[in-house]
């Protein structure tokens, strides 16, 4: 069991919020903008996740221990990591804001066997997490579809069709998941990047583009993908995050 490093363990508590109260917010399915406006949370160029200031666009922080945003907590958000020898595993990482340090990783999440986290022609995958009390609830969905060249037979095309989803809850303070029998909706992803795509946030708005790689044989292709924040209709900057790894549809 992987356990949580020594915080204490209010550090975890999420805080109900009134209705009033600030939200972080969720963009282009990729990012969190901090609730005070200040900060915006992205996967970085070079790996892991980091923090920059929206007013001037430089980094505050990274953290390399998990690639990608599921979420927010009170006092941190919630990352997960793909697992290097199981495509079907990942875990979640609390990383607390105020300086980015690793709060804790959850044990494995497991996915079906024929699922993937990469993205990857004919897969698809998506999770979110919040956290309430000590306890994180990751929902999580996983697709897959006919990805060969020449076009399929319904029955085939009909078989190589999968959806699959679900929920489990992490102990925040131990690190153990528990598959729960919910199913999650819609809306349960709407509190991480993969729900939220949305392009303004109060005076804040954002762009983000993806190119495709030129090929080069025996290379890894990966896209360039870059996010450019406007306020007043003028660009504040623009900075280039972690591309996606790219593999041309088979002819």
């Amino acid at each position: 069991m992987t356990r949580l490093l020594a915080l204490t363990a209010t550090a975890f508590l999420a805080t109900p919020l009134c209705a009033a109260d600030p939200k972080p917010t969720p963009i282009l399915g990729i990012g969190v903008v901090s609730a005070d406006q200040k900060f915006v949370f992205l996967p970085a160029k070079e790996g892991g996740i980091e923090a920059v200031d929206l007013a001037t666009g430089k980094a505050v922080w990274t953290n390399k221990d998990a690639n990608k945003l599921a979420g927010t907590y009170d006092g941190g958000v919630l990352a997960w990591v793909a697992d290097s020898k199981k495509s079907n595993t990942f875990r979640i990482v609390a990383v607390s804001t105020p300086i980015g340090k690793t709060a804790g990783t959850s044990d494995p999440i497991v996915l079906p066997d024929w699922a993937t986290t990469a993205k990857t022609h004919g897969r698809t995958f998506r999770t979110a997490a919040k956290a309430d009390a000590g306890t994180a609830v990751v929902a999580w969905q996983a697709g897959a579809f006919y990805a060969g060249g020449a076009r399929p037979t319904p029955e085939i095309e009909a078989a190589a069709r999968k959806n699959e989803s679900g929920t489990v809850t992490v102990d925040l303070r131990t690190g153990k998941v528990v598959p729960t029998k919910d199913k999650p909706k819609d809306d349960d992803f709407k509190v991480g990047p993969a729900g939220g795509f949305g392009n303004k946030v109060g005076a804040y708005e954002f762009q983000m583009t993806e190119e495709l790689p030129g090929f080069k044989p025996g290379t890894a292709m990966v896209t360039k993908v870059t996010f450019t924040v406007t306020r007043d209709k003028k660009e504040l900057w623009k900075r280039e995050l972690a591309g996606n790894p790219w593999m041309p549809p088979p002819p």
